[in-house]
């Protein structure tokens, strides 16, 4: 995975920890309450875009099959034993 995800992913679940917090809490403030979703659902925006750049990169980069040189044991070139 790449810093920046990480890093994104972090904050993402730091901005989570931070809104159950203030909901728990016994007053919360509904206005940071709305500003932390707002930065959470940007952040998980983010993250989701970036998955989904991946995972397009990773479906359609080409496939290499491996070439088998020696297809069979007797093939292959043989060692005499001398140098």
């Amino acid at each position: 995975m790449s810093r920046r995800f990480l890093i994104l992913l972090e904050r993402a679940t730091r901005i989570r920890e931070l809104i159950d917090r203030e909901q728990r809490s016994a007053a919360p403030n509904v206005l940071r309450l709305m500003r932390m979703k707002q930065l959470y659902l940007s952040l998980s925006s983010s993250l989701r875009k970036m998955t989904e750049k991946r995972l397009v990169a990773m479906a359609s980069a080409p496939s290499f099959t491996p070439r088998i040189a020696f297809p069979s044991a007797h093939s292959g070139p043989v060692f005499s034993g001398r140098w």
